[in-house]
This record gives C-alpha cells, structure tokens and sequence, in this order.
C-alpha cells in the first residue's frame, strides 16, 4: 500500500472529492472547507475549533454547524470525536479512507506531462510563452508586473500624432469624454464657480479615444484634503493649457485653417458677381 502523503500536499484534492460530491449539500460543505483552510494540521488535517467558532466565521448557528458535521462524517470524509461541555472541544479529522484517495489523486495528476512532438505528442511549449512545461497549464498572472506595465502606459508620454493637444503627465489619469467620471468633473467644477472641462481643457487623443489628462478618474469628496489637492492640480494643467503650451500642435491646424477661410472670403465677392449677371441677363 503506498504511503499517505501530508495534509497539506494533498489538501486541494481531498476538498475537490467533497466539491463534486453531489450528496453533500452546501453547508456541510463550508463547514469541511473551512476546517481544512482555516484550521487544519500540515501534516494531519486534523482541527479542533468549537461550534461557535466555526458558525462565527461562516455566519451560521452553532447547532446547524453541528448538523452540517454529522453529514461529512457519515459521507466518510471525517471523523469526529466529540467532547465534553467542560472546555473540551471537539476534534476533527479527515478519515484514513479520503486521505488515501486524495493521495492517489495527487499521484496520478503528478504523472500528467506533455509528451514531446517525436513521441506522438504535442510539442512542450517554447521559452517566453504563457504555457508551463509541467502539464501545460496556462502559468499565474502576474498581477504586480501587469500593473507596473499599465501604470507605465498611462504616464508615457503621447507622440505628437494628428489631433495631439498636449503632451501627457505622469502624475494624470486619462479620462475620455462622453463618460459619467466626465460629468461629475464638470459637476464639482460648477461648483468652485469654473467652467467645463471641455471649455477649459483641449482633447486629448489616448488609444484610440478623445477625452482629458485629469488629476484623477473621479474627483475626491468635497471638502477634503485630497480634493484640494487635485484642484490644485487640476488648475495648473488649466493654466498650462491657455498659457500656450500646447500651441506647438494647434498651430499647424490654426495657419491651415486661416488661408482657406481669408480666400473663401476673398472669393466670396467674385462669386456672387457672376450670379448677379446671369440673373441679369435671364430677366
């Protein structure tokens, strides 16, 4: 017979066996779930908090944990001795039977490899991809290094591209236009006696997107320390922007526009002459 391993190698099988046990009904099931994550030996399994505990962190009454205890010991995933009401607890632990199960569970999914692509099998993946060599799962997110990459998107600066009005700011969120954290900008805005930020900002473009480089997405609460901060912030981008700094982009758009429109002005006299004449003509 082979040999047990430790509760904690072989916890997450001895819990799936009880998840997809359709006769066991849910709260016998947060029960043993939470005896086995929360308080459950490394090498036995075994746990000895009271009913009340238990209830206390589950939300549910002492008497029901009890209940819900004496459904997993006659499903046979735990035995119970019971104690005494004198400050005994009593203690809990998983039977031999579903250790060795989730043992020979644990084994079995060890054995699990890729074959290579000259034994008949697909090919391990390569270096640099998303997939491990060890069964072929997709690998953990990593959700600090996905944050350092967004964070650094959102303070890179724009190139200046058509329609660019000014260049980004790390210490600025971009926000689009047409969207309700828009509105409640212009709301508080109205009531520090300001105007909209579509009157007071240019527009930005952003991946794909128009909208504004704001201190934040929302505006802090009214009165508090960090709203006076981002006001602050808020006004000196405001400032910048009609100060000029972004004219080096508007300029090119201005001097494209203003011959056009100074020669349909000019043109506009010669245009209507012929008009006159022909009407003219044709009376």
């Amino acid at each position: 017979m082979s040999e047990l391993l430790p509760f904690c190698k072989i916890k997450l099988q001895y819990l799936l066996e009880m998840v997809t046990d359709h006769d066991l009904d849910d709260n016998a099931l947060r029960v043993a779930l939470y005896l086995a994550l929360a308080h459950a030996d490394h090498k036995t399994g075994e746990s000895r908090p009271s009913f009340e505990t238990i209830g206390a962190a589950i939300g549910k009454h002492a008497k029901s944990v009890k209940r819900a205890l004496n459904k997993v010991e006659a499903a046979g995933y735990m035995t119970i001795e019971r104690g005494s009401n004198k400050g005994k607890s009593s203690r809990y632990r998983p039977t031999e039977a579903a250790l060795r199960r989730a043992t020979e569970r644990r084994r079995e999914g060890d054995k699990v490899v890729p074959l290579s692509r000259a034994k008949g099998g697909q090919s391990c993946p390569q270096s640099g991809t998303n997939l491990s060599g060890k069964g072929g799962q997709d690998c953990p997110p990593n959700r600090e290094q996905e944050l350092r990459k967004e964070q650094g998107c959102a303070s890179a600066p724009d190139l200046p591209d058509e329609g660019q009005s000014c260049e980004t700011r790390p210490d600025l969120v971009f926000v689009p236009r047409g969207i309700c954290f828009v509105r409640d900008w212009d709301a508080r805005l109205a009531r520090e006696g300001m105007t909209t930020l579509e009157r007071s900002l240019p527009l930005s473009p952003h991946e794909h997107h128009l909208g504004f480089w704001l201190p934040a997405r929302t505006p802090a609460p009214v009165d508090s320390v960090e709203w006076q901060g981002q006001l602050s912030l808020l006004r000196d981008v405001i400032r910048r922007a009609q100060d000029g700094e972004c004219a080096a982009s508007s300029a090119p758009r201005i001097a494209s526009f203003a011959p056009r429109q100074m020669q349909h002005e000019s043109r506009l006299p010669q245009d209507v002459a012929p008009t006159v004449g022909e009407n003219r003509h044709a009376i």
